[in-house]
């Protein structure tokens, strides 16, 4: 049993949810993932619970269309009403809707591009102040900043996924 102030509690049962898992699902993966490393078990293939939903739309798609959702929704690893409400959403929020593997692939891009972002800033501190010693005290404030450029560069690479999946998911890519 942990016990969290309201607004933790809140932020943790909202991102379950988003999850489409109930909060004790997602903090035995979380602990799985900190106890396994990188060998904890992939998150259940379908959802133990669902997320809550505001409405549900139900509509009627000619057989042809029908069966390249389907075939669109399994490339991408999820039901053909998930890729359904995703394609919707990307379309109504005017943002890139992100699947569940996909989700978690970004996020753990972003940590470790905040990691590397990180780590340049304190070479960079370190260098400033004279107290950089050891095998990487010949680093120059020019290699910091190709160092901090990089890291830029990857930023925006995950910018232009999430640009390039909105595309996607809103069918301007077919326009073009």
């Amino acid at each position: 049993m942990t016990y969290l102030p309201p607004d933790r509690h809140a932020q943790l049962a909202a991102l379950a949810a988003s999850e489409g898992q109930t909060v004790s699902v997602l903090l035995g993966r979380l602990i799985s993932l900190a106890l396994d490393g990188d060998e904890a078990a992939p998150p259940p293939s379908r959802p133990t619970s669902r997320a809550r939903r505001e409405g549900k739309v139900t509509v009627r798609l000619a057989a042809d269309v029908r069966q390249d959702l389907e075939e669109e929704a399994q490339s991408q690893g999820v039901t053909a009403s998930t890729w359904a409400a995703a394609l919707l959403s990307a379309r109504m929020r005017n943002a890139p809707q992100m699947v569940a593997g996909e989700r978690r692939g970004v996020r753990a891009a972003y940590r470790q591009l905040r990691g590397l972002a990180v780590n340049a800033n304190q070479i960079a501190y370190a260098l400033n102040r004279g107290v950089l010693t050891g095998a990487g005290a010949e680093l120059t404030k020019a290699e910091v900043e190709i160092l901090r450029q990089d890291v830029a560069k990857l930023r925006m690479a995950l910018s232009v996924y999430a640009e390039g999946r909105f595309r996607f998911q809103s069918g301007e890519d077919d326009q073009s």
